[in-house]
């Protein structure tokens, strides 16, 4: 018996239930400027330390211990997870009349800054958040390092073995024959004056020394220095200035983290407008390798709460915006930030403080997972100034506040309503001054109203069932009557009604992480699981870890096939869920430079050339770059030593691509030069089947099979002693 009990035991450590993972969009992100927050331990205060707090760029104090003390008071607002500002270790100089205070000028990708910890206190951070019901993501820096021209001059290090610095790279820098970039460890091609094109990706943002992800050893240095935070407990990434990295390496380097778990990663794509430009439309691309912060519909809801403007045209712009994201309740929504001024500071009304509690309410009800900025709860604003770095004032701690109020209600109930969590998008009514938009998600239904105008008595067309709903926030009855809803609406006033009830068939709401390749686990979020069942990844079976009614964590299954997006169903009680989707890679990706000669296609081409090919990593269209060496190149994540073809494009960003009839052929490996001729050993077939399933043999990982035959043989060993 003790034996079969220590086999039970065993199964549970490596099998981990899905409870040991969390949903993300079930919960609330809270923000925090380490430096600014809380400081437990006033050793590590030295050097370039300010006990005043006046010197905005300098050390004010804050450390991991600090948080760690503040974590009973992160917890009462209801938050699930704390993303943390970059916790590498940072240059030990000034640069440009600034402390690197805030984490982003990082010098050794191995350890933690001396002004906020060590690996111990990350661990316990960790430890204590996981208590408390919250987990820890952590801003990561994998663009660049620090400034080229000042400071210690792009100084990077390896665990405290010096590596290089942005001179000393100049010396052993060489053109690439390719791209044209001239590269070592570092892109050593000035700073970014153009913002497009291969400046945008290959030159210094703001003067920060820019990385060369390609080259074998930066790229196994940054994986690694993520990895330690994987392994250390953090369940999740920022990741900081997406938008000037390549895009296939960005994809690469994501597998190779999800590989610790359905950790949730998510990026920093800084676009201010949500506009139809070519900026907005590499911002969905990259939305479908993860989710994104949704800064251009940011900067409209500030200016309709804190200036003027029309919740019409704002029901309008949300809309349009969500409608091209694949997954627009994982991208994530704030009002403040460390990059942009605070809404408090930035509106000029008399009645602000309400705006802004519309505004906080507004952003933790729309599709998406809401960030609260450390201090939005106390209505922390700078008396110095306005933007960076005044956005970025000691905390103040106060969580007894109308502030507190929205965001800790409003944090429950997306625990318990998955309209908030998974819900569609659609808007009732709306006008000027008043709007009133529905999410509704299998049985959970969800209202939320709002008037910026003078008080109005408002009627709107709802099909809930007949009765009297009250609002979570304040308690405001809505009377629903033949499908017509009644309620009084005050001058700033937001209401979110709600229903909540029991889901009968299976209902897929997310997918974490939403790319995965063969063999990762993901998590899959929703409704009426029930107790057991089966999960199908374009059309094979996955191998499920755990399973209950609201969670299941699978591994996901190899599939040859030429489609990105697989569908994902889950199949209970003999219903099948509609399905969902999962970007899918073949597996043993790298980030391989792509690349062809310009005269293999006509010199007089306009518009962007694109690539489409017959591998899932190649089947979205990818946009090429043309070097001043005469070749076209991208990067894109391949499985090693596999043969493909490509088919050339031509066309605009957000136009229909015309085919030029060209296509090119090659063998994945770290650079891959295409050729119009097919490789000789291995022809490449036009008709290669879509979806034939190749199922994973039981012998690429014994050990759950072995512990499950154990199990059993315990049991058996059980039943024969009782029976004598």
């Amino acid at each position: 018996m003790r034996a079969a009990l220590a086999v039970i035991l065993m199964m549970l450590m490596i099998l981990p239930p899905s409870g040991a993972y969390a949903v993300p969009e079930r919960g609330v992100v809270y923000q925090v400027m380490v430096d600014r927050f809380y400081d437990g331990n006033q050793s590590n205060n030295e050097p370039f330390y300010d006990p005043t707090h006046t010197s905005y760029r300098l050390y004010w104090g804050g450390d991991l211990e600090g948080l760690t003390e503040k974590l009973d008071y992160i917890a009462s607002l209801g938050v699930s997870m704390i993303w943390v500002s970059p916790l590498n270790d940072n240059i030990n100089k000034m640069a440009h009349g600034s402390a690197p205070y805030h984490g982003y000028w990082t010098r050794d990708y191995k350890r933690i800054e001396e002004h906020f910890g060590d690996w111990k206190a990350f661990r316990r951070l960790v430890e204590e958040a996981k208590k408390r019901g919250m987990c820890v993501s952590v801003d990561y820096v994998p663009n660049h390092s620090n400034p080229a021209t000042d400071g210690e001059f792009g100084a990077l290090y390896d665990n405290g073995t010096f590596v290089t610095d942005y001179y000393r790279d100049t010396r052993n820098a060489t053109v690439n024959p390719i791209t044209g970039i001239r590269e070592n460890l570092y892109h050593h091609n000035g700073n970014i004056f153009t913002w497009s094109g291969i400046p945008l990706k290959y030159a210094n943002l703001f003067g920060l020394a820019d990385f060369n992800q390609l080259d074998p050893w930066v790229d196994s240095y940054l994986t690694e220095g993520a990895m330690l935070f994987a392994d250390s407990g953090a369940c999740g990434f920022r990741v900081d200035a997406v938008k000037h990295m390549e895009l296939g390496w960005l994809e690469a380097f994501y597998l190779r983290l999800y590989s610790k778990g359905p950790l949730f990663i998510y990026g920093e794509y800084y676009s201010l407008s949500p506009e139809r430009s070519d900026d907005l439309y590499e911002l969905y691309r990259y939305s479908n390798v993860s989710p994104v912060l949704n800064i251009p519909i940011r900067e409209n809801i500030v200016r309709t709460f804190g200036f003027v403007g029309s919740l019409e045209t704002l029901s309008r712009t949300l809309e349009d915006y969500y409608s091209l994201f694949v997954y627009p309740n994982k991208q994530l929504n704030f009002l403040d930030s460390h990059d942009l001024v605070r809404f408090l500071n930035a509106a000029k009304r008399d009645d602000s403080v309400e705006r802004f509690h519309m505004a906080l309410a507004l952003t933790m009800t729309l599709p998406g997972i809401p960030v609260i900025y450390y201090g939005d709860e106390s209505y922390l604003v700078s008396k110095d100034g306005k933007g960076d770095p005044y956005n970025r004032p000691m905390m103040a701690f106060n969580n007894t506040t109308e502030a507190a109020h929205i965001i800790r209600i409003l944090a429950e109930l997306r625990k318990a309503n998955d309209a908030l969590a998974f819900g569609d998008f659609r808007t009732v009514y709306a006008n000027y001054s008043v709007w009133a938009f529905e999410r509704t998600f299998g049985s959970h239904r969800l209202l939320v109203v709002m008037n910026k105008g003078s008080p109005v008595n408002l009627t709107l067309n709802l099909e809930w069932s007949d009765g009297t709903y009250h609002d979570a926030l304040y308690g405001a009855k809505m009377s629903v009557s033949n499908v017509k809803a009644s309620l009084e609406l005050p001058h700033n006033s937001i209401y979110v009604f709600h229903v909540e009830g029991e889901q009968k068939e299976p209902l897929i709401g997310s997918v974490t992480p939403y790319t995965a390749k063969p063999g990762q686990r993901i998590l899959i979020g929703g409704a009426g699981f029930g107790s057991g069942g089966r999960v199908i990844i374009g059309g094979a079976e996955a191998r499920v870890l755990s399973w209950n009614s609201t969670g299941i964590l699978v591994e996901v299954p190899e599939v040859r096939t030429q489609k990105a997006w697989l569908d994902v169903v889950v199949e209970t009680g003999g219903n099948v869920s509609e399905p969902a989707k999962l970007r899918y890679y073949s597996g043993n990706d790298v980030p391989a430079l792509l690349a062809f000669n310009a005269s293999l296609v006509n010199a007089s081409l306009s518009g962007t050339l694109w690539i489409r090919g017959s591998l899932p990593e190649l089947e979205e269209p990818r946009p090429m770059f043309k070097s001043s060496t005469g070749y076209y190149f991208t990067v894109v994540p391949l499985p090693q030593n596999v043969t493909f073809s490509v088919e050339l494009y031509t066309g605009s960003s957000w136009g229909e691509l015309s085919p030029l009839g060209i296509t090119l052929y090659g063998k994945a490996g770290k650079t891959v030069l295409l050729d119009d001729k097919p490789p000789i050993e291995n022809q490449i077939s036009s008709t290669m089947p879509t979806t034939t399933i190749v199922h994973r043999p039981i012998g690429e990982n014994p050990l759950p099979y072995l512990l499950a035959s154990l199990l059993l043989l315990g049991a058996a060993l059980i039943i024969w002693k009782k029976r004598g």
